[in-house]
């Protein structure tokens, strides 16, 4: 523990009037002795008593013998990224060392870098430099804190969370979300006003699992203050200190420390009364005592002794005879950490700092900066007291702002945000320094755009297009200004407003030749995708790809082509499409990483143009190379997007479990980058994904999510794709006439904003519904509908999608043969395009059109395949519905064990285990594993052994032998 309790001569502390409080708190121990994983929520006012109760936890734990690990914000420390959970787990983390976190964690300890950064040889190339990609250093504590708890039990314990960082408050939100699984205690403690939105929000999801043990804590009565006070206060005094304080304890013995005897006033007046009783405290005590209290104020709260005597410049003797009288006075507490201090409570903190002269606090600030970089402190320690106390025009400081700013980004980019912020004050309005502005605003307005702050990062940009405006030497900037303008707007729902600023900034253009009009032109194609309207979007898109072509700017030209090839798509031009995917690919496959990472937007759109193409394994090369390139420069806009993509095309060619993945990761970085049309993206894939992967549960509750979050959107075609799609979910999670609502409420029978591709598919979707339903003249016009698009466009999962829907049509209707025709096409077409688990789908209804046939042994051979193939790819309820029908034809067949129910085999392995041994049947080597998953091959190597181990083999050899094969005994 690193918590001192507050204890001082001739005052009691004991716990009073909190029975109810204790005895929540023996059965939250209870829990975690009995490997649970309880979260505590401790609320109340200022003083109310919340640490002391959280501090009898602890000890409780300690005395348990549990590891307890707690740490507390400050309210002046809340531009300091990660700040309780440093103080909570920094120093426990640093005394394990790198080798034993990665020996407890494996790769992940890499993304624990930011969150401890006192452990050396952590934060390697593998850590993620994307903004919206922090979640990771998220998952890295939540890893190391199960990996602690499975050896033992864990008391992480948080106070102050209402002064937390913007970083640590997401960190925690994760956390409620998604606890450590076994033998961790999470607790809070905090005020519930002002409440931060990001805690209550977290804390009302978890509450409505059931998963919180809230604690609130009201006033003490005048019986329980009475036995609170010291015996030697006297009684005409106990009334006025209970009139005073409210009832509350601390301010019970503030007051009683300052002076008992002080009489009148009103509750109200209590904060004021408690200060004053704090300052004369500290009055009373020796001019040098004073000056370190003042000075450790200003250094932080714990406060590093060496720091604090520098700040108050203090010698070493006079300092610690300063020490010894703070101690003495318990206006200070050792902590476990030698020569580091926290006062007694955070309020004597704030006190003791309000009531130094602001001159001193100035220059305390200034010295302490000095003090932290003679001794090598970190570039955020140094920036939080720069902020406070550099001077216009002080070079030095603003490049530690900038260099602070720049490391905090891709983790905490709200403190970022703040230090670049802090930079631009003090740095000059000049045309000498007009770069340097502009450089900081826009970096500014990444950070501010990756927390969901929109509305002033496309003020910073517009700042900086200001800028860019007023002098020539910036014009090759102000496009790609302007399309980050746009960007902002349209995901702030303007899309009006988009459209009339890239206009506008076309109209502007001199040269309609130049680099400039070209970019402009790209980009009002890709804003016209918005409104679904193909035909502009085409128009656009030639004009840029023609400049681009003409300029020689090939990644533009890539930009463009993928554009026109999304256009031809919506058109239904397919053939022309097609032609204009295979030029962008091979444009983007010969550009370099550098040039790509200058148009990100390439791969992003020629990955869902070859998606919606049918050219999977090109989308999944492109995204993941686009992927690659964001991280490892540092731009996030497009990598969530292309995540999604990506967690699609695994699903549709056979790997459901690592889309849930890969979904997973886009739902937790959308969630961090606060961007709702992202979010809403993300769990609408989440909701299609786990409905093919039989979670069905998780993705009804996916589906309501998103479609929750359209409220707060504008029309696009986003916002539809997500009501198609949740539809579409409905109806694979069993509740057909929810999708045909849906469905209507979504712009059908026309759908007019929807690529004539996914219009037949969904033609498909409702067919299906329908049948459900018993309706057959209806399904029998959706499927009429669906093949007479169909059969214009030539793609392969749209026909296949189309004929399966025919099958079970022909198959309600009683015509076996015709339903056996039908399935047998779908089965082709859906394999032809790569499309795995719609082909294992379609096997099915193939083997019950067999068998309304008669004929059993081709019914038979069909289910047995579709049921093998199912099971490989983890799409359980499929796997399950081949499983039951083989069983009416008489056959029997091993039930294959989930992994939630503790099974064995292949079942028994995690999503990303599982992932890795169909790679390894495949025969890729553990160097493609981890190019392909971007992973390290000493990640892929632990995750083998554990694959080994489950799997009762000793090698690659009986891994791939297991796959697809492995069946427990017959139910």
């Amino acid at each position: 523990m690193t918590r001192a309790g507050d204890t001082a001569v001739g005052l009691k502390t004991p716990i009073i009037g909190r029975r109810t409080q204790l005895e929540a708190l023996a059965e939250a121990l209870t829990r975690l002795e009995d490997r649970g994983s309880p979260i505590v929520a401790i609320s109340g006012e200022p003083g109310i008593g919340k640490t002391r109760l959280l501090d009898e936890l602890c000890a409780r734990a300690d005395g348990r013998g549990h590891l307890v690990l707690s740490g507390r914000a400050a309210e002046m420390e809340q531009d300091l990224p990660f700040a309780v959970v440093v103080d909570a787990l920094g120093d426990y983390a640093a005394s394990l060392g790198s080798d034993r976190l990665e020996r407890l964690i494996g790769a992940q300890a890499e993304e624990l870098a930011p969150v401890v950064p006192g452990v050396e040889g952590l934060g390697g190339v593998g850590a993620s430099r994307l903004q919206d990609e922090r979640f990771r250093s998220h998952r890295a504590v939540r890893a190391l804190l199960e990996a602690l708890g499975a050896s033992g039990r864990v008391v992480f314990a948080l106070d102050d969370v209402h002064w937390a960082d913007d970083a640590s408050l997401e960190l925690i939100g994760h956390l409620l979300r998604r606890p450590p699984r076994r033998g961790v205690m999470l607790v809070l403690a905090f005020r519930p006003a002002p409440a931060r939105p990001a805690l209550v929000d977290a804390l009302a999801g978890a509450t409505r699992d059931g998963a919180v043990i809230w604690l609130s804590l009201g006033a003490l009565t005048r019986a329980e203050a009475d036995r609170l006070l010291d015996d030697d206060v006297p009684d005409p005094a106990r009334g006025a200190l209970f009139a005073q304080s409210g009832g509350n304890p601390f301010y019970l013995l503030e007051l009683a420390r300052g002076s008992a005897s002080r009489t009148g006033g009103a509750a109200a007046d209590v904060p004021s009364r408690v200060a004053l009783a704090i300052d004369q405290e500290l009055r009373a005590l020796p001019d040098h005592a004073q000056r370190l209290a003042r000075a450790a104020a200003v250094v932080g709260d714990p406060m590093a002794l060496d720091v604090a005597m520098a700040a108050g410049e203090l010698e070493e003797g006079p300092a610690l005879s300063a020490l010894d009288a703070l101690l003495g006075s318990a206006l200070l507490a050792p902590t476990d950490v030698p020569r580091r201090y926290r006062f007694r409570h955070p309020l004597v903190r704030r006190a003791v700092y309000d009531t130094t002269p602001g001159g001193w606090r100035l220059g305390a600030h200034a010295r302490a900066a000095r003090a932290l970089e003679d001794q090598g402190g970190s570039l955020t320690a140094r920036a939080h007291h720069l902020e406070r106390c550099a001077q216009p025009g002080d070079k030095a400081a603003i490049e530690v702002l900038v260099a602070a700013g720049a490391t905090a980004a891709p983790r905490a980019p709200a403190t970022a945000a703040a230090w670049y912020a802090a930079a631009l004050r003090l740095l000059p309005e000049s045309v000498e320094t007009a770069g340097q502005r502009l450089g900081l605003l826009v970096a500014q307005a990444q950070s501010q755009a990756a927390t969901g702050e929109l509305m002033p990062a496309l003020e910073a940009l517009t700042a900086a297009l200001d800028l860019a405006a007023a002098d020539d030497g910036f014009a090759p900037l102000r496009a790609r200004l302007v399309a980050g303008c746009a960007m902002c707007e349209n995901l702030l729902g303007r899309h009006d407003a988009a459209h009339r600023r890239l206009v506008a900034a076309l109209d502007d253009v001199t040269d309609p030749r130049s680099a400039a009009a070209a970019d402009l032109e790209v980009q009002l194609a890709a804003d016209a995708l918005y409104d679904g309207d193909f035909a502009t979007m085409l128009t656009w898109a030639r004009r840029g790809l023609d400049a681009a072509i003409t300029l020689a700017e090939p990644a533009l030209a890539v930009l463009a082509e993928s554009l026109v090839c999304y256009a031809e798509l919506g058109t239904g031009r397919i053939p022309e499409a097609l032609a204009a995917a295979s030029t962008a690919s091979a444009g983007l496959d010969a550009l370099s990483d550098d040039a790509i990472a200058l148009r990100l937007e390439g791969p992003y759109y020629l990955g869902f143009a070859e998606y919606f193409a049918e050219r999977y394994e090109d989308a999944i090369r492109h995204w993941r190379r686009g992927i690659a390139v964001s991280r490892a420069s540092g731009q996030g806009q497009f990598a969530t997007p292309m995540s999604i993509g990506l967690a699609h095309a695994f699903e549709v060619i056979g790997r459901p479990r690592a889309g849930l993945d890969q979904v997973e990761a886009a739902v937790e970085a959308a969630r961090l980058s606060g961007n709702r049309q992202v979010l809403c993206w993300a769990l609408t894939a989440e909701a299609w994904i786990a409905a093919i992967a039989g979670e069905l549960p998780r993705a009804r509750a996916a589906g309501a999510a998103a479609v929750d979050l359209l409220g707060d959107l504008d029309e696009s075609v986003l916002s539809r794709a997500t009501r198609v799609h949740v539809a579409a979910a409905q109806l694979e999670a069993g509740e057909p006439e929810r999708c045909v609502e849906a469905m209507a409420d979504a712009g059908g029978p026309e759908f007019v904003h929807v690529e004539p591709g996914r219009r037949a598919w969904l033609y498909a979707i409702l067919a299906r519904a329908e049948l459900d339903l018993g309706h057959e003249v209806v399904a029998e016009d959706w499927v009429a509908r669906g093949e007479s698009l169909a059969r214009t466009l030539g793609l392969g999962y749209v026909e296949g999608a189309v004929a399966h829907a025919g099958a079970m049509l022909e198959l309600a209707r009683g015509n076996a043969r015709g339903a056996l025709e039908q399935a047998e096409r779908a089965v082709t077409r859906a394999a032809d395009a790569g499309a795995a688990v719609q082909a294992s789908r379609a096997r099915i209804v193939a083997g019950r059109a067999a068998a309304a046939a008669g004929d059993v042994e081709g019914a038979v051979a069909w289910l047995e395949r579709a049921e093998s193939e199912l099971a490989a790819m983890g799409a359980v309820r499929f796997r399950d519905e081949a499983a039951r029908e083989l069983r009416r034809l008489g056959r029997r067949v091993g039930a294959r064990r989930r992994r939630a129910s503790g099974g064995s085999g292949l079942a028994s392995l995690s999503g990303r285990e599982r992932e890795i041994a169909e790679l390894v049947a495949r025969g890729h080597t553990n160097r493609e594993i981890a190019a392909e998953l971007f992973l390290s091959e000493k990640t892929i190597e632990s995750h083998l052994r554990k694959v080994f181990a489950k799997l009762g083999v000793s090698g690659r050899v009986g891994v791939a032998e297991a796959v697809g094969r492995e069946r427990d005994p017959e139910d």
